[in-house]
């Protein structure tokens, strides 16, 4: 699976990730400053402590794994603050983006990912017709954007246009014609996408703090089709703070009680064997 979110988050953190700074740019820039002034004695200076690389995120914005285990037999479950019929939820998403026309042809977009939420993949559906191309690198997202060919002679280019001063809602994701593709481009806010985001989601409140509940089909990264498992995903928008939390569906084993923290929000879900999540403080 790993929903749409995975473009809407995913552009609208990445595009908050490129409008700051990091530091290691800012002490190149600080150096730059340095050299340029002319020397007035020979000076030695002490060469900077090294510092271990930091690690590359996975997605450009947090993805956590939460905390699960079994309810212990005793523990009285609390108010229910959701319950949603998973069959109706799955792959509910696949229209995030509906009939936008690439070449000549209307498709369906939206985002995948694979079940170690690792690997992420477009997918563009038409009536009875799936078609799933992996992004690969994410970052270059905010770069030259990723060339996607949907198929011979159909190219786009999938584009963050980052908007410095909101980042989160203000950008531009941009799926414009690429490679003497001819056809028409498409210019959505990174608001509007998180809007159909949530739009398309289950939504729930605990503890003070709203989630939005996603509920997909994993890729097989091996083979770029749909696997046998499934994922649901919860969201919480905090504009750069936004994080996501991925719940295999063999986590939760049907009839039984399972706590599972989000956050710093702990909540109870169960499987019922009527197909039903129940969600409970």
């Amino acid at each position: 699976m790993r929903t749409f979110v995975a473009l809407c988050v995913m552009l609208s953190a990445a595009a908050a990730s490129a409008a700051s700074p990091s530091a290691e740019s800012i002490s190149l820039g600080s150096e730059n400053i340095f050299l340029s002034v002319p020397a007035i004695a020979p000076l030695k200076l002490a060469a900077p402590a090294a510092q271990a690389p930091k690690a590359e995120p996975a997605f450009p914005f947090e993805v956590l794994d939460p905390k699960i285990s079994q309810a212990p037999g005793a523990q009285t479950l609390g108010s229910v603050v959701g319950q949603v019929k998973l069959a109706a939820l799955l792959d509910h998403h696949r229209d995030m983006l509906a009939g936008k026309t690439l070449g000549s042809k209307p498709y369906d977009i939206s985002v995948a990912g694979d079940a170690s939420f690792k690997n992420y993949f477009l997918t563009f559906q038409q009536p009875g017709n799936l078609l799933i191309a992996p992004l690969g690198e994410l970052k270059r997202l905010t770069g030259d954007g990723i060339d996607v060919q949907i198929e011979p002679g159909v190219t786009y280019n999938f584009h963050v246009s980052i908007n410095i001063f909101n980042p989160v809602r203000g950008s531009t994701m941009e799926i414009h014609a690429a490679q003497g593709t001819s056809g028409p481009d498409h210019d959505i806010s990174t608001g509007e996408v998180l809007d159909r985001v949530k739009a398309k989601s289950f939504v729930f409140s605990a503890r003070g703090n709203e989630y939005w509940t996603l509920f997909g089909t994993d890729v097989d990264p091996n083979t770029n089709q749909l696997a046998n498992t499934r994922t649901l995903l919860f969201i919480h928008e905090a504009g750069t703070k936004t994080k996501a939390y991925p719940v295999a569906e063999s986590a939760l084993p049907v009839g039984q009680a399972v706590n599972v923290t989000l956050g710093d929000t702990q909540v109870t879900m169960t499987r019922g064997a009527d197909g039903n999540l129940v969600i409970s403080n």
